[in-house]
């Protein structure tokens, strides 16, 4: 039997991992404008942990729970057994819905996959297969990989049943009867909250700065790692370097979502926040590359350009946002 699911969609969101860009191209394909799902959200909490580390969100919620509020289930399956996983997703494509799989780039790196020479969980979706051809059909969406074509199944499932990943994950999509559509009131009371909690000074943890404060927060902190042993100081930078990619990347992504939403509100400011917030979500992975360099570098000359950086990073998002206030006040 043969089988092809065509029109799954790449992506094209350069700060995206991979997970997130099986999810995007998922929602494409199904129709749906991915910042509209997951990237409501203008959100950053700073936290001080008790073990000296530190915490940093830029979601209020989770993922699913946003994609929920649009009717949309995510379910993440894993099997204990390759010819269960297979049937089921099989079984999946059969009903004409690609299914993400979580596999091993090591073994991906035989047939597309850049070869890097380790045991890493990538995810790819499977949009096919051919029994008589004994291959199956997938999709690498990544915008730095922008893989389409077959596979050996044999190879896939040695990918996907590594012993270096969690073996045999998948997710499956269960979506609405009728799509839910963005109103502009539901627009606006995004916006509003959004706008509410980055000025907010009250935060709901210990040791916990929420929006604006939060982002003073860590810049006072910072400063205070000036004086820290070298060794401590890159241990610093390298934590919070691995904190800061979901920033940028939700940064990036509600740019997108006020581009989208600005056609409900004529002559508002809209499209100038939005690029505003783009140019924001720049500045802010030039500051990441700074954590980058401050893992290596002299750690006092990169802490200071570090602490100049997140400084004007929090003068333009408050700018930003105060222009925003304005538009959800007259919503």
């Amino acid at each position: 039997m043969k089988r092809l699911i065509p029109g799954v969609p790449f992506c094209d969101c350069d700060h995206y991992p991979c997970g997130h860009v099986a999810l995007d191209s998922m929602l494409q394909f199904y129709g749906y404008a991915t910042p509209l799902v997951l990237h409501d959200q203008w959100f950053f909490l700073y936290r001080r942990k008790d073990d000296g580390g530190i915490q940093i969100d830029s979601r209020l919620t989770p993922v699913p729970q946003s994609m929920l509020r649009w009717g949309i289930r995510l379910l993440d399956h894993q099997e204990t057994e390759r010819e269960a996983a297979w049937a089921r997703v099989k079984a999946r494509v059969d009903s004409g819905h690609p299914a993400p799989v979580l596999a091993d780039t090591y073994y991906l790196e035989t047939y597309y996959y850049p070869g890097l020479g380790h045991h890493s969980d990538h995810s790819v979706i499977l949009a096919g297969y051919d029994d008589e051809a004994g291959t199956v059909h997938v999709v690498d969406a990544s915008p730095s990989k922008l893989f389409r074509g077959d596979l050996p199944l044999s190879g896939l499932l040695e990918a996907w049943g590594s012993g270096h990943i969690p073996r045999y994950r998948w997710l499956e999509f269960r979506l609405p009867e009728s799509p839910r559509a963005l109103t502009p009131e539901q627009a606006a009371q995004a916006i509003q909250q959004n706008v509410r909690l980055m000025f907010q000074e009250a935060a709901p943890l210990p040791g916990a700065f929420v929006g604006l404060r939060g982002l003073r927060a860590l810049a006072e902190d910072i400063a205070l790692w000036m004086d820290l042993a070298p060794d401590q100081a890159r241990a610093q930078a390298g934590r919070l370097f691995d904190l800061l990619r979901p920033v940028v990347m939700e940064r990036e992504g509600h740019s997108r979502y006020l581009g989208l939403v600005a056609g409900q509100f004529e002559g508002s400011n809209l499209p100038q926040v939005s690029e505003q917030l783009r140019v924001i979500s720049q500045k802010w992975l030039v500051f990441r590359n700074l954590c980058l360099k401050g893992q290596k570098k002299d750690t006092g000359l990169t802490l200071r350009k570090m602490h100049g950086r997140l400084l004007e990073v929090l003068s333009l998002e408050e700018e930003a946002l105060t222009r925003l206030g304005d538009v959800s006040a007259a919503c």
